[in-house]
């Protein structure tokens, strides 16, 4: 046996304590209802600002919802992506998506370098553009309402 320290015996990382006492029982509790599924109280009315019974009332789960590919209200990627490579030096990527702070930003350094430095926000609006393509998670997948973006 050698004296390297990695072949000596160890120390116990932790003391051994004594087992904690048993807990004393508790008394059964009635059983908790929640507003969902309270039971309506004597006189037949639900409290006033109860909602519906139970949550299959309050959400219509049975209708059916819109394909994935289409649903009206929501910003496409596909668009914000192709305005912001090609019409990236105006910021119209960023008015389309309702972030009008930064188009505006972006809007005014092209016009007021009265166009000697459309690179800028040129290279900056490419690059978002990509960016808006190919992420499927994170700022680059929502609009300025945190609606995730559609295809």
């Amino acid at each position: 046996m050698t004296d390297h320290p990695s072949e000596k015996p160890t120390e116990p990382i932790y003391q051994e304590t004594k087992p904690l006492p048993p807990r004393p029982p508790q008394p059964p509790r009635p059983p908790r209802e929640t507003r969902a599924l309270q039971t309506p109280k004597a006189g037949g009315r639900p409290p006033s600002g109860a909602g519906p019974a139970n949550y299959q009332q309050q959400y219509d789960y049975d209708r059916p919802t819109p394909p994935a590919e289409h649903v009206p209200g929501r910003k496409s990627r596909v668009t914000a992506g192709l305005l912001g490579i090609l019409l990236g030096v105006v910021g119209a990527h960023r008015f389309y998506l309702g972030y009008k702070g930064l188009g505006w930003i972006m809007l005014l350094i092209t016009a007021v370098s009265l166009g000697n430095a459309w690179f800028v926000p040129a290279i900056w609006g490419a690059i978002e553009g990509i960016l808006y393509l190919v992420m499927r998670k994170g700022y680059w997948s929502v609009d300025s309402k945190h609606k995730p973006l559609q295809w």
